[in-house]
């Protein structure tokens, strides 16, 4: 009997993460509680608890960037943050029900037909984000849509086309450096 119990044991944390990757919680329905950050939010589910929903796909300009490649000045980051904070604000309600999915750890969000992840790289307030490549066709769909923002000076491509830049090739640098 203690064998069986072991046994069990053992197989039962063998075989939770690939519960995890089989059982996660696509899609699912969740009540927009806090935004955080341009994309970076806070959810609540009835079924999962408080949620957190980091946009797959999409960077945008944070307080914390650092850069070896480009600088930017604090005073402009801080300025490229408010106006993406703003415009995620006008685009995104608190006590809203959204519907989310996950993929690796990164989320995607939805109302009705609007996903948010393409939005706010369409309207030029974000950049393409490459530490997960695992849906090609989505980072694919989501360079074009800025290739398209870059190219109309739309958002924050518009004042800041070089500190966007800096971001987007710090991100990338920062990406291949971790999948080395």
């Amino acid at each position: 009997m203690k064998f069986f119990r072991i046994t069990f044991l053992v197989l039962a944390l063998f075989c939770m993460p690939l519960f995890s990757l089989v059982f996660t919680p696509i899609p699912l329905q969740g009540i927009l509680k806090s935004i955080y950050a341009p994309a970076l939010f806070g959810v609540y589910s009835k079924d999962f608890g408080r949620l957190y929903c980091q946009l797959y796909g999409v960077a945008t300009p944070s307080k914390n960037f650092q850069s070896d490649i480009c600088e930017i000045n604090p005073k402009t980051l801080k300025a490229m943050r408010h106006f993406a904070m703003n415009y995620t604000q006008n685009k995104i309600f608190s006590e809203q029900i959204y519907f989310l999915s996950y993929q690796n750890g990164w989320c995607f969000l939805q109302n009705g037909g609007n996903l948010f992840n393409e939005q706010i790289i369409k309207d030029g307030y974000g950049v393409v984000q490459y530490f997960d490549l695992t849906q090609e066709e989505v980072i694919t769909k989501l360079e074009t849509l800025e290739s398209v923002a870059k190219n109309k000076r739309k958002g924050l491509w518009k004042e800041w086309a070089k500190e966007m830049e800096c971001i987007k090739s710090t991100l990338r640098e920062i990406a291949k450096e971790k999948q080395k």
